[in-house]
Protein backbone atom coordinates (compact mmCIF):
# COMPACT_ATOMS: atom_id res chain seq x y z
CA UNK A 1 0.00 0.00 0.00
CA UNK A 2 1.03 3.59 -0.21
CA UNK A 3 1.13 6.26 -3.03
CA UNK A 4 0.90 6.48 -6.67
CA UNK A 5 1.51 9.03 -9.46
CA UNK A 6 1.35 9.28 -12.99
CA UNK A 7 1.80 12.15 -15.29
CA UNK A 8 2.23 12.53 -19.01
CA UNK A 9 3.40 15.30 -21.41
CA UNK A 10 1.19 14.61 -24.04
CA UNK A 11 1.84 17.60 -26.25
CA UNK A 12 4.72 19.23 -25.91
CA UNK A 13 6.58 16.46 -25.15
CA UNK A 14 8.64 18.21 -22.01
CA UNK A 15 10.46 16.20 -19.50
CA UNK A 16 7.88 15.40 -16.75
CA UNK A 17 10.30 13.91 -14.13
CA UNK A 18 11.18 16.73 -11.94
CA UNK A 19 7.32 17.02 -11.48
CA UNK A 20 6.74 13.52 -10.54
CA UNK A 21 9.31 13.68 -7.92
CA UNK A 22 7.47 16.96 -6.75
CA UNK A 23 4.21 14.67 -6.85
CA UNK A 24 5.54 12.38 -4.48
CA UNK A 25 7.24 14.18 -2.31
CA UNK A 26 4.08 15.81 -1.74
CA UNK A 27 2.91 12.48 -0.44
CA UNK A 28 5.10 10.91 1.29
CA UNK A 29 3.07 10.85 4.42
CA UNK A 30 1.20 7.89 2.68
CA UNK A 31 4.07 5.70 2.00
CA UNK A 32 8.06 6.01 3.03
CA UNK A 33 9.70 2.93 3.40
CA UNK A 34 10.70 3.38 -0.38
CA UNK A 35 10.11 5.53 -3.67
CA UNK A 36 10.45 4.02 -7.09
CA UNK A 37 9.99 6.12 -10.28
CA UNK A 38 9.71 4.38 -13.69
CA UNK A 39 9.60 5.97 -17.24
CA UNK A 40 9.07 4.13 -20.41
CA UNK A 41 13.45 3.38 -20.46
CA UNK A 42 14.24 3.57 -17.15
CA UNK A 43 13.14 2.33 -14.01
CA UNK A 44 14.71 4.02 -10.19
CA UNK A 45 14.51 3.12 -6.47
CA UNK A 46 15.18 5.64 -3.44
CA UNK A 47 15.44 4.94 -0.18
CA UNK A 48 14.29 8.34 1.05
CA UNK A 49 12.04 11.11 -0.23
CA UNK A 50 15.01 13.40 0.12
CA UNK A 51 17.28 11.70 -2.57
CA UNK A 52 13.86 11.86 -5.31
CA UNK A 53 15.53 15.64 -6.64
CA UNK A 54 18.73 13.89 -7.53
CA UNK A 55 16.71 11.81 -10.24
CA UNK A 56 18.59 12.61 -13.73
CA UNK A 57 16.55 10.46 -15.85
CA UNK A 58 14.35 12.66 -18.68
CA UNK A 59 11.32 11.83 -20.12
CA UNK A 60 7.61 12.91 -21.21
CA UNK A 61 6.18 10.17 -19.29
CA UNK A 62 6.37 8.32 -15.85
CA UNK A 63 4.80 6.93 -12.61
CA UNK A 64 5.78 6.52 -9.64
CA UNK A 65 5.32 4.85 -6.35
CA UNK A 66 5.65 5.22 -2.42
CA UNK A 67 5.45 1.93 -0.74
CA UNK A 68 3.94 1.78 2.88
CA UNK A 69 5.10 -2.04 3.77
CA UNK A 70 2.16 -3.42 5.54
CA UNK A 71 2.30 -7.19 5.17
CA UNK A 72 5.89 -8.68 3.95
CA UNK A 73 4.39 -9.40 0.67
CA UNK A 74 4.61 -6.02 -0.28
CA UNK A 75 6.94 -4.93 -2.64
CA UNK A 76 9.03 -1.90 -3.87
CA UNK A 77 7.31 -0.83 -7.49
CA UNK A 78 7.15 0.58 -10.23
CA UNK A 79 7.73 -3.30 -11.01
CA UNK A 80 8.45 -4.19 -14.90
CA UNK A 81 8.30 -6.79 -17.65
CA UNK A 82 9.46 -6.83 -21.49
CA UNK A 83 6.91 -3.81 -22.12
CA UNK A 84 5.21 -2.84 -19.16
CA UNK A 85 6.29 -0.80 -16.04
CA UNK A 86 3.26 -0.71 -13.34
CA UNK A 87 2.18 0.78 -10.29
CA UNK A 88 -0.43 -1.02 -7.93
CA UNK A 89 -2.21 0.68 -5.41
CA UNK A 90 -4.11 -1.78 -3.01
CA UNK A 91 -5.11 -5.21 -2.74
CA UNK A 92 -7.02 -7.56 -5.20
CA UNK A 93 -9.65 -10.24 -3.86
CA UNK A 94 -9.39 -12.77 -2.61
CA UNK A 95 -6.10 -12.07 -0.72
CA UNK A 96 -3.06 -14.33 -0.83
CA UNK A 97 -0.23 -13.98 0.54
CA UNK A 98 1.57 -12.90 -2.43
CA UNK A 99 2.33 -9.56 -4.22
CA UNK A 100 -1.18 -8.15 -5.40
CA UNK A 101 1.00 -5.81 -7.62
CA UNK A 102 2.61 -9.44 -9.49
CA UNK A 103 -0.97 -10.34 -9.58
CA UNK A 104 -1.77 -7.55 -11.55
CA UNK A 105 1.52 -7.62 -13.91
CA UNK A 106 1.04 -10.94 -14.15
CA UNK A 107 -2.79 -10.34 -15.37
CA UNK A 108 -2.01 -7.68 -17.78
CA UNK A 109 1.28 -9.99 -19.63
CA UNK A 110 -1.05 -12.69 -19.81
CA UNK A 111 -3.52 -10.38 -22.18
CA UNK A 112 -0.60 -8.81 -23.79
CA UNK A 113 -0.51 -5.49 -22.25
CA UNK A 114 -4.03 -5.36 -21.00
CA UNK A 115 -7.43 -4.51 -21.53
CA UNK A 116 -7.70 -2.62 -18.18
CA UNK A 117 -11.25 -2.03 -18.79
CA UNK A 118 -11.70 -5.54 -18.76
CA UNK A 119 -9.56 -6.28 -15.73
CA UNK A 120 -11.66 -3.35 -13.76
CA UNK A 121 -14.68 -5.66 -14.46
CA UNK A 122 -12.96 -8.80 -13.68
CA UNK A 123 -10.91 -8.59 -10.86
CA UNK A 124 -12.32 -7.47 -7.48
CA UNK A 125 -10.56 -5.29 -5.18
CA UNK A 126 -9.38 -2.37 -3.61
CA UNK A 127 -7.17 -0.32 -6.13
CA UNK A 128 -5.91 2.37 -7.82
CA UNK A 129 -3.05 1.43 -10.69
CA UNK A 130 -1.16 3.06 -13.71
CA UNK A 131 1.56 1.81 -16.16
CA UNK A 132 3.65 2.20 -19.35
CA UNK A 133 2.96 -0.04 -22.05
CA UNK A 134 4.36 1.18 -25.28
CA UNK A 135 4.54 4.73 -24.46
CA UNK A 136 1.43 4.98 -23.44
CA UNK A 137 0.06 6.15 -20.15
CA UNK A 138 -3.13 3.90 -18.65
CA UNK A 139 -4.54 4.61 -15.57
CA UNK A 140 -7.70 2.12 -13.90
CA UNK A 141 -9.38 2.87 -10.31
CA UNK A 142 -11.34 -0.21 -8.77
CA UNK A 143 -15.16 -0.65 -9.54
CA UNK A 144 -16.47 0.71 -6.15
CA UNK A 145 -13.97 3.58 -5.79
CA UNK A 146 -12.07 2.14 -2.56
CA UNK A 147 -8.80 3.50 -3.25
CA UNK A 148 -8.62 7.39 -3.93
CA UNK A 149 -7.57 8.87 -7.06
CA UNK A 150 -7.56 12.09 -8.63
CA UNK A 151 -6.44 13.93 -11.82
CA UNK A 152 -6.03 16.86 -13.62
CA UNK A 153 -4.86 18.50 -16.71
CA UNK A 154 -3.81 21.75 -18.49
CA UNK A 155 -2.90 22.25 -22.11
CA UNK A 156 -0.36 19.57 -22.07
CA UNK A 157 -0.54 17.82 -18.89
CA UNK A 158 -2.33 14.80 -17.72
CA UNK A 159 -1.53 13.85 -14.43
CA UNK A 160 -2.88 11.58 -11.84
CA UNK A 161 -2.55 11.11 -8.14
CA UNK A 162 -3.89 9.60 -4.83
CA UNK A 163 -4.42 12.57 -2.95
CA UNK A 164 -5.38 15.98 -4.64
CA UNK A 165 -2.11 17.74 -2.69
CA UNK A 166 0.16 15.90 -5.01
CA UNK A 167 -1.11 17.65 -8.16
CA UNK A 168 -1.56 21.00 -6.19
CA UNK A 169 1.89 20.50 -5.98
CA UNK A 170 3.29 21.01 -9.25
CA UNK A 171 0.37 23.69 -10.16
CA UNK A 172 -2.55 22.18 -10.84
CA UNK A 173 -5.75 23.18 -9.12
CA UNK A 174 -8.73 22.28 -11.31
CA UNK A 175 -8.89 18.72 -9.84
CA UNK A 176 -11.49 16.09 -10.23
CA UNK A 177 -12.28 12.84 -8.53
CA UNK A 178 -11.33 9.80 -11.13
CA UNK A 179 -14.41 8.12 -11.62
CA UNK A 180 -14.80 4.22 -9.62
CA UNK A 181 -15.10 1.79 -12.76
CA UNK A 182 -12.65 4.09 -14.94
CA UNK A 183 -9.86 3.33 -17.51
CA UNK A 184 -7.65 6.16 -18.78
CA UNK A 185 -5.47 5.99 -21.73
CA UNK A 186 -3.31 8.55 -22.54
CA UNK A 187 -0.94 8.77 -25.66
CA UNK A 188 0.20 11.83 -27.63
CA UNK A 189 -2.75 13.89 -28.47
CA UNK A 190 -4.87 11.51 -27.41
CA UNK A 191 -6.57 10.74 -24.33
CA UNK A 192 -9.77 8.45 -23.50
CA UNK A 193 -11.46 7.61 -20.12
CA UNK A 194 -13.93 4.87 -20.08
CA UNK A 195 -16.08 4.05 -17.04
CA UNK A 196 -17.92 1.29 -15.60
CA UNK A 197 -21.21 1.75 -13.86
CA UNK A 198 -21.83 -0.92 -11.61
CA UNK A 199 -25.43 -0.51 -10.84
CA UNK A 200 -26.08 -1.46 -14.63
CA UNK A 201 -25.22 -5.19 -13.39
CA UNK A 202 -28.07 -5.34 -10.60
CA UNK A 203 -31.37 -6.57 -11.23
CA UNK A 204 -34.27 -7.12 -8.52
CA UNK A 205 -35.25 -10.60 -7.34
CA UNK A 206 -38.42 -11.97 -5.52
CA UNK A 207 -37.38 -13.59 -1.70
CA UNK A 208 -38.57 -13.37 1.78
CA UNK A 209 -37.28 -11.97 4.17
CA UNK A 210 -35.75 -15.21 6.02
CA UNK A 211 -34.19 -16.65 2.39
CA UNK A 212 -32.82 -13.13 2.21
CA UNK A 213 -30.94 -13.01 5.56
CA UNK A 214 -29.48 -16.75 5.64
CA UNK A 215 -28.06 -16.21 1.74
CA UNK A 216 -26.71 -12.35 3.32
CA UNK A 217 -24.99 -13.98 6.66
CA UNK A 218 -23.15 -16.39 4.56
CA UNK A 219 -22.07 -13.54 1.86
CA UNK A 220 -20.97 -11.66 4.86
CA UNK A 221 -18.35 -14.19 5.86
CA UNK A 222 -17.43 -15.31 2.72
CA UNK A 223 -16.38 -11.24 2.22
CA UNK A 224 -14.61 -11.37 5.31
CA UNK A 225 -12.79 -15.08 4.02
CA UNK A 226 -11.67 -12.76 0.85
CA UNK A 227 -10.45 -10.13 2.77
CA UNK A 228 -8.04 -11.95 5.15
CA UNK A 229 -6.19 -14.52 2.91
CA UNK A 230 -2.84 -12.87 4.05
CA UNK A 231 -4.03 -12.44 8.08
CA UNK A 232 -5.23 -14.31 10.40
CA UNK A 233 -5.34 -11.66 13.46
CA UNK A 234 -7.50 -8.94 12.39
CA UNK A 235 -8.80 -5.79 14.69
CA UNK A 236 -12.24 -4.20 14.05
CA UNK A 237 -13.78 -0.70 14.55
CA UNK A 238 -16.44 -1.15 16.63
CA UNK A 239 -19.24 0.75 17.87
CA UNK A 240 -21.74 -1.56 18.94
CA UNK A 241 -24.12 -1.42 16.72
CA UNK A 242 -25.51 -3.78 14.42
CA UNK A 243 -23.07 -2.94 11.79
CA UNK A 244 -20.17 -3.44 13.31
CA UNK A 245 -21.37 -6.35 15.38
CA UNK A 246 -22.07 -8.31 12.50
CA UNK A 247 -18.76 -7.61 10.99
CA UNK A 248 -17.24 -8.82 13.69
CA UNK A 249 -19.21 -11.54 14.24
CA UNK A 250 -18.50 -12.56 10.80
CA UNK A 251 -15.27 -12.24 11.49
CA UNK A 252 -15.37 -14.74 14.02
CA UNK A 253 -17.35 -17.03 12.46
CA UNK A 254 -14.81 -16.99 9.57
CA UNK A 255 -12.28 -18.62 11.83
CA UNK A 256 -9.89 -15.42 12.66
CA UNK A 257 -8.64 -14.44 15.78
CA UNK A 258 -10.56 -11.03 16.29
CA UNK A 259 -10.31 -7.79 18.57
CA UNK A 260 -12.51 -4.97 18.95
CA UNK A 261 -11.47 -1.15 18.98
CA UNK A 262 -13.49 0.96 20.49
CA UNK A 263 -12.69 5.31 21.30
CA UNK A 264 -14.68 7.98 22.33
CA UNK A 265 -13.86 11.70 23.98
CA UNK A 266 -15.76 10.85 26.67
CA UNK A 267 -17.67 8.08 28.95
CA UNK A 268 -21.26 8.10 27.88
CA UNK A 269 -23.72 4.94 27.37
CA UNK A 270 -22.51 4.35 24.12
CA UNK A 271 -19.07 3.43 25.45
CA UNK A 272 -21.02 0.97 28.19
CA UNK A 273 -23.16 -0.52 25.23
CA UNK A 274 -20.12 -1.48 23.79
CA UNK A 275 -18.30 -3.32 26.75
CA UNK A 276 -21.54 -4.85 27.55
CA UNK A 277 -21.88 -6.06 23.42
CA UNK A 278 -18.77 -7.11 23.36
CA UNK A 279 -18.65 -9.22 26.57
CA UNK A 280 -21.91 -10.61 25.39
CA UNK A 281 -20.50 -11.87 22.30
CA UNK A 282 -17.01 -12.97 24.20
CA UNK A 283 -14.80 -10.95 22.26
CA UNK A 284 -12.05 -8.95 23.30
CA UNK A 285 -12.53 -5.54 23.56
CA UNK A 286 -10.13 -2.11 23.36
CA UNK A 287 -11.32 1.06 24.63
CA UNK A 288 -9.44 4.33 24.28
CA UNK A 289 -11.07 7.62 26.16
CA UNK A 290 -9.04 11.02 24.31
CA UNK A 291 -8.96 14.19 25.46
CA UNK A 292 -9.77 17.71 24.36
CA UNK A 293 -5.63 18.14 23.90
CA UNK A 294 -5.61 14.74 22.07
CA UNK A 295 -8.25 16.23 19.49
CA UNK A 296 -6.56 19.30 19.12
CA UNK A 297 -3.31 17.83 18.39
CA UNK A 298 -4.96 15.23 15.82
CA UNK A 299 -7.44 17.63 13.75
CA UNK A 300 -4.37 19.01 11.50
CA UNK A 301 -3.05 15.72 10.93
CA UNK A 302 -6.71 14.19 9.55
CA UNK A 303 -7.28 17.17 8.14
CA UNK A 304 -3.88 16.92 6.08
CA UNK A 305 -4.81 13.52 5.38
CA UNK A 306 -8.78 13.87 4.37
CA UNK A 307 -8.32 17.19 2.64
CA UNK A 308 -11.78 18.08 3.85
CA UNK A 309 -12.04 20.82 6.54
CA UNK A 310 -15.49 20.41 7.36
CA UNK A 311 -17.34 19.28 11.12
CA UNK A 312 -19.06 16.11 9.70
CA UNK A 313 -16.30 14.45 7.49
CA UNK A 314 -13.68 14.98 10.12
CA UNK A 315 -16.21 13.76 12.94
CA UNK A 316 -16.19 10.46 11.20
CA UNK A 317 -12.53 10.64 9.99
CA UNK A 318 -10.69 11.28 13.71
CA UNK A 319 -12.08 7.96 15.41
CA UNK A 320 -10.75 5.82 12.31
CA UNK A 321 -7.64 7.73 12.66
CA UNK A 322 -7.49 6.92 16.27
CA UNK A 323 -8.56 3.42 16.22
CA UNK A 324 -5.97 2.38 13.13
CA UNK A 325 -2.96 3.83 15.75
CA UNK A 326 -4.49 2.26 18.62
CA UNK A 327 -4.75 -1.14 16.33
CA UNK A 328 -1.52 -1.03 14.92
CA UNK A 329 0.24 -0.32 18.10
CA UNK A 330 -0.88 -3.74 19.54
CA UNK A 331 0.10 -5.30 16.23
CA UNK A 332 -2.56 -5.84 13.73
CA UNK A 333 -2.04 -5.11 9.91
CA UNK A 334 -5.71 -4.98 9.09
CA UNK A 335 -8.92 -3.64 10.54
CA UNK A 336 -12.32 -3.98 9.62
CA UNK A 337 -15.39 -1.35 9.51
CA UNK A 338 -19.31 -1.96 8.77
CA UNK A 339 -18.68 1.04 5.88
CA UNK A 340 -21.33 0.58 3.25
CA UNK A 341 -24.15 -0.66 5.35
CA UNK A 342 -26.33 2.25 5.74
CA UNK A 343 -26.56 2.62 2.15
CA UNK A 344 -26.77 -0.85 1.14
CA UNK A 345 -29.66 -1.30 4.06
CA UNK A 346 -31.21 1.98 4.59
CA UNK A 347 -29.69 3.16 7.86
CA UNK A 348 -29.54 6.94 7.20
CA UNK A 349 -32.46 9.14 8.82
CA UNK A 350 -32.77 10.59 5.15
CA UNK A 351 -34.26 7.53 4.26
CA UNK A 352 -36.84 7.25 6.13
CA UNK A 353 -37.66 11.09 5.80
CA UNK A 354 -38.20 10.13 2.25
CA UNK A 355 -39.98 6.85 2.96
CA UNK A 356 -42.68 8.82 5.12
CA UNK A 357 -43.06 11.75 2.12
CA UNK A 358 -42.67 9.97 -0.97
CA UNK A 359 -42.91 6.36 -0.46
CA UNK A 360 -40.49 3.39 -0.46
CA UNK A 361 -39.43 3.35 -3.97
CA UNK A 362 -38.05 6.73 -3.86
CA UNK A 363 -36.12 5.94 -0.82
CA UNK A 364 -34.70 2.95 -2.45
CA UNK A 365 -33.51 4.71 -5.44
CA UNK A 366 -31.73 7.25 -2.68
CA UNK A 367 -30.18 4.13 -1.51
CA UNK A 368 -29.27 3.37 -4.85
CA UNK A 369 -27.92 6.16 -5.85
CA UNK A 370 -26.00 6.88 -2.59
CA UNK A 371 -24.13 3.78 -2.88
CA UNK A 372 -22.93 4.85 -6.58
CA UNK A 373 -21.19 7.75 -4.57
CA UNK A 374 -20.03 6.23 -1.66
CA UNK A 375 -16.58 6.54 -2.81
CA UNK A 376 -16.86 10.29 -2.62
CA UNK A 377 -19.71 9.93 0.32
CA UNK A 378 -17.18 7.64 2.50
CA UNK A 379 -14.30 5.67 1.44
CA UNK A 380 -12.01 8.21 -0.31
CA UNK A 381 -12.07 9.90 3.89
CA UNK A 382 -11.55 6.78 5.31
CA UNK A 383 -9.12 5.40 3.42
CA UNK A 384 -6.64 8.47 3.85
CA UNK A 385 -7.61 8.67 7.47
CA UNK A 386 -5.65 5.44 7.94
CA UNK A 387 -3.20 5.65 4.67
CA UNK A 388 0.50 5.51 5.50
CA UNK A 389 -0.14 4.02 9.37
CA UNK A 390 0.81 0.52 8.90
CA UNK A 391 -2.29 -0.84 9.21
CA UNK A 392 -5.19 -1.49 6.46
CA UNK A 393 -8.95 -0.58 5.88
CA UNK A 394 -10.86 -3.50 4.73
CA UNK A 395 -14.53 -3.06 3.84
CA UNK A 396 -16.49 -6.85 4.02
CA UNK A 397 -19.78 -4.81 2.56
CA UNK A 398 -18.22 -3.46 -0.08
CA UNK A 399 -18.24 -6.66 -1.66
CA UNK A 400 -19.32 -6.70 -5.17
CA UNK A 401 -21.20 -9.92 -4.68
CA UNK A 402 -22.76 -8.99 -1.73
CA UNK A 403 -23.81 -5.66 -2.50
CA UNK A 404 -25.07 -6.57 -5.91
CA UNK A 405 -27.34 -9.22 -3.95
CA UNK A 406 -28.83 -6.63 -1.57
CA UNK A 407 -29.19 -3.94 -4.32
CA UNK A 408 -31.02 -7.02 -5.96
CA UNK A 409 -33.19 -7.61 -3.13
CA UNK A 410 -37.34 -5.87 -2.89
CA UNK A 411 -36.75 -2.74 -0.36
CA UNK A 412 -39.38 -3.98 1.62
CA UNK A 413 -36.65 -6.43 3.41
CA UNK A 414 -33.76 -3.03 3.74
CA UNK A 415 -36.93 -0.51 5.00
CA UNK A 416 -39.44 -2.52 6.58
CA UNK A 417 -41.35 0.24 7.79
CA UNK A 418 -41.22 4.09 8.55
CA UNK A 419 -40.39 3.21 12.17
CA UNK A 420 -36.24 3.99 13.08
CA UNK A 421 -36.36 0.29 14.36
CA UNK A 422 -36.95 -1.41 10.76
CA UNK A 423 -34.21 0.20 9.00
CA UNK A 424 -31.73 -2.84 8.12
CA UNK A 425 -34.16 -4.78 8.36
CA UNK A 426 -32.91 -8.26 6.64
CA UNK A 427 -28.79 -7.27 8.12
CA UNK A 428 -30.90 -7.13 12.03
CA UNK A 429 -32.31 -10.77 10.84
CA UNK A 430 -29.10 -11.80 9.23
CA UNK A 431 -27.54 -10.47 13.13
CA UNK A 432 -29.64 -12.92 14.96
CA UNK A 433 -29.29 -15.72 12.29
CA UNK A 434 -25.48 -15.34 13.61
CA UNK A 435 -26.12 -15.14 17.44
CA UNK A 436 -25.22 -11.79 17.97
CA UNK A 437 -27.81 -10.95 21.11
CA UNK A 438 -30.88 -8.85 20.54
CA UNK A 439 -29.75 -5.91 22.81
CA UNK A 440 -27.38 -5.45 20.08
CA UNK A 441 -29.22 -5.73 16.76
CA UNK A 442 -32.33 -4.51 17.64
CA UNK A 443 -30.83 -0.83 19.49
CA UNK A 444 -31.38 2.17 17.26
CA UNK A 445 -28.31 3.48 15.15
CA UNK A 446 -26.09 6.28 17.28
CA UNK A 447 -24.20 7.91 14.22
CA UNK A 448 -20.35 7.33 15.13
CA UNK A 449 -19.49 11.31 14.98
CA UNK A 450 -22.19 11.87 17.78
CA UNK A 451 -21.86 8.52 19.71
CA UNK A 452 -18.19 8.86 20.48
CA UNK A 453 -18.74 12.98 21.45
CA UNK A 454 -16.09 14.20 18.51
CA UNK A 455 -18.99 16.47 17.03
CA UNK A 456 -19.89 17.76 19.99
CA UNK A 457 -16.39 18.30 21.13
CA UNK A 458 -15.13 20.22 18.17
CA UNK A 459 -18.21 22.66 18.42
CA UNK A 460 -16.68 23.35 21.26
CA UNK A 461 -13.59 24.28 19.97
CA UNK A 462 -14.46 26.29 17.79
CA UNK A 463 -17.21 28.01 19.98
CA UNK A 464 -14.42 28.74 22.15
CA UNK A 465 -12.32 30.28 19.32
CA UNK A 466 -14.91 32.78 18.73
CA UNK A 467 -15.76 30.80 15.28
CA UNK A 468 -18.19 28.47 13.48
CA UNK A 469 -16.80 24.69 12.92
CA UNK A 470 -16.42 25.61 9.68
CA UNK A 471 -14.20 28.72 9.97
CA UNK A 472 -12.16 27.08 13.02
CA UNK A 473 -11.57 24.28 10.51
CA UNK A 474 -10.90 25.76 7.87
CA UNK A 475 -8.48 28.24 10.00
CA UNK A 476 -6.27 25.09 11.10
CA UNK A 477 -6.18 23.61 7.64
CA UNK A 478 -5.00 27.68 6.54
CA UNK A 479 -2.19 28.05 9.61
CA UNK A 480 -0.79 24.03 8.90
CA UNK A 481 -0.40 24.61 5.12
CA UNK A 482 1.70 27.57 6.04
CA UNK A 483 4.12 25.10 8.12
Amino acid sequence: MGALVAIYDRRNRRNVVPKATRMMVALSGRGSNSYGLATSDELQIYASSRQLPECQTVSPIAIGYGLDKTFSKDTVQPITSDTTRLVFDGRIYPTEKVSDCERALSWMRSKGGGDLKCFVQEVEGTYALAAIHEDRLMVARDLLGGKPLYWAEDESLAAFASEQKALWAIGLSSTRRFPPGGVCIVEKDFLSVHKTDFEKQVTVKQTDLSSAASRLSDLIVESVKKRSGDSERVAVAYSGGVDSAVVASSCKLAGLDVELFTVAMRQNDELEHARKSAEAMRLPLTVNQYSMPDLKQSIPEVIRRTERPNLMDLAIAVPMYWGSVLAKRKGFQTIFAGQGADELFGGYDRYIMTYQREGLGKANDMMIKDFNMISELNLERDEQATAGLGIELRLPFCDWTLARYVLSLPASLKIGGAEESLQKLVLRRAARLQGIPSFIYERPKRAVQYGTGIAASIRSLSKQAGLSPEGYLLKIQTESERV
